[in-house]
């Protein structure tokens, strides 16, 4: 899963000459906390804030004056995986993509949250469970020889919470029948790996 597979693209931006009162007349009427400022050709220059306009005096300054520097952003071909983390990692709730230094679209965390939850299966008809494994172990490769022996589609493995020993594994499976031999067998292919 890339950003361009989520992104906005057509980006609302004023260019780093506009007066500030533009920027508030943008920003209201479109209800934005935060506009990108870039050049016609599509140079990202910077962002302001709803906030950045508080203290405003003269409204004919120019944008530039008060935007802050983009520090943060993604190519279209980035993973979804990236942009969480940048956006996790530094608290946006938008992130510019850009391509060739090109500002060409944005992806938000809405759109974020909808792709990792499509990439994860959420919202598709399927079984949820979570197996506890053994770090350094094929835990996991019994855990999947065990669903392929009962016909099962693996949807999404993810890696849950962990400590010095083990780690939570959490699957999204369709296709099962019979859960409670799935889950049976499953217990003592775990159980015996651990004996092993």
């Amino acid at each position: 899963m890339n950003v361009d597979q989520y992104m906005q693209s057509g980006v609302t931006t004023l260019p780093p000459d506009a007066p500030l009162s533009a920027v508030r007349d943008t920003m209201d009427e479109h209800g934005f906390g935060l506009l990108l400022i870039a050049t016609p050709e599509g140079e990202l220059r910077g962002f302001i804030t709803r906030a950045g306009l508080k203290d405003v005096k003269n409204w004919d300054t120019v944008v530039e004056k008060l935007s802050h520097p983009v520090k943060f952003s993604v190519s279209p071909k980035d993973t979804l995986e990236k942009a969480a983390l940048i956006m996790l990692t530094n608290r946006l709730v938008v992130l510019p993509v850009v391509h060739e230094e090109r500002l060409i679209g944005v992806i938000t965390q809405a759109e974020l949250l909808k792709g990792l939850t499509l990439g994860l299966g959420i919202g598709l008809e399927a079984t949820r469970f979570t197996a506890k494994v053994r770090h350094d172990s094929t835990d996991v490769y019994q855990i999947l020889d065990v669903l392929k022996t009962h016909g099962a589609k693996l949807l999404s493995l993810v890696q849950g919470k962990k400590n010095d020993t083990h780690s939570e594994v959490i699957l999204r499976i369709q296709g099962v029948k019979d859960k409670e031999a799935l889950c049976a067998d499953l217990e003592i292919a775990l159980r015996d790996s651990e004996e092993a």
